[in-house]
């Protein structure tokens, strides 16, 4: 029984590290552009734990795909350069509202930006309490039970 071979055992991956971290500056971008959907849509959110969920949120993403490592420093960079540009309004207005930069495939510094993290900062606070802003009944985002007209606890087409 010394011969005894285990075939589950965790492997690492060198490109991987267990403990990849953000640094501090492109986080502080990325909660800046996060409080900036907030207002900008007008959602509301909680004040308290939305910014240690939205770290958890990007490094569960940086787990999944490395290349989300990339893209949140390429949004920093993006939403600089836009508001040495355009000032800061309205370098977050462009990144929210450009039509070409919601052209697939994403082949631009501000498209990449605009789809990989701003659309998906966007689907995250609408998640952690933003469907309350369009009347919803069972908040924190979570969306379930009968389509019912008259009775969903969000907003509808019809409704709008």
């Amino acid at each position: 029984m010394d011969n005894v071979i285990t075939y589950d055992v965790e492997t690492s991956y060198p490109y991987l590290d267990d403990d990849l971290q953000i640094d501090q500056r492109t986080f502080e971008a990325m909660w800046k552009l996060f409080c900036h959907i907030k207002d900008y849509w007008q959602l509301s959110v909680p004040e308290t734990g939305v910014k240690s969920q939205l770290l958890v949120f990007m490094q569960n993403r940086i787990k999944i795909d490395l290349n989300y490592y990339a893209d949140y420093k390429n949004a920093a960079k993006v939403i600089r350069e836009l508001t040495y540009q355009l000032g800061e309004q309205a370098a977050y207005e462009k990144l929210f509202t450009d039509p070409s930069a919601n052209l697939q495939p994403p082949t631009t510094h501000l498209a990449r930006a605009r789809q990989r993290v701003s659309n998906e900062f966007i689907t995250l606070a609408l998640a952690v309490g933003g469907f309350k802003t369009f009347g919803a009944k069972n908040a924190l985002g979570f969306i379930s039970g009968g389509n019912i007209k008259g009775q969903t606890p969000y907003r509808t087409i019809e409704e709008a």
